[in-house]
């Protein structure tokens, strides 16, 4: 049986969450899995994918702009649209191991967070 690479199994991942399907995120995810991002940090599955519940309510869509992995771990760079703050430019680090994501590190500008401004009426 051939194991499925840390760069799909990431990929794959971000489509499913910011495509607001939590269930099948969940299913690359480790039980042990450690974050570390701007706004939370844990450990542990029920608490990880409580935050991106959280997080998956405001996204409206991701647009990747690179991707690269080998075989332990990928780094994935893309915009986050949100309702609330617009594009968010995100890095995001993953460890994978047994074709699960073991650790996630996040890194955005979090200051961006709900800084941006309401469109005007026809814009």
């Amino acid at each position: 049986m051939t194991q499925t690479a840390p760069l799909d199994i990431a990929t794959a991942f971000t489509t499913a969450w910011t495509s607001h399907d939590l269930e099948k995120a969940a299913s690359y995810v480790a039980e042990d899995v450690v974050f570390d991002g701007p706004m939370q940090q844990s450990t542990g599955k029920e608490p990880y994918l409580k935050g991106l519940a959280k997080l998956s309510q405001d996204v409206t869509g991701v647009r990747m702009i690179a991707a690269f992995g080998d075989d332990r771990q990928a780094l994935l760079m893309y915009d986050l649209m949100t309702k609330s703050s617009g594009a968010l430019s995100c890095a995001k680090h993953l460890t994978v191991s047994d074709g699960k994501i073991h650790s996630d590190k996040l890194t955005f500008d979090s200051k961006k967070l709900g800084s941006a401004k309401p469109k005007a009426n026809g814009g």
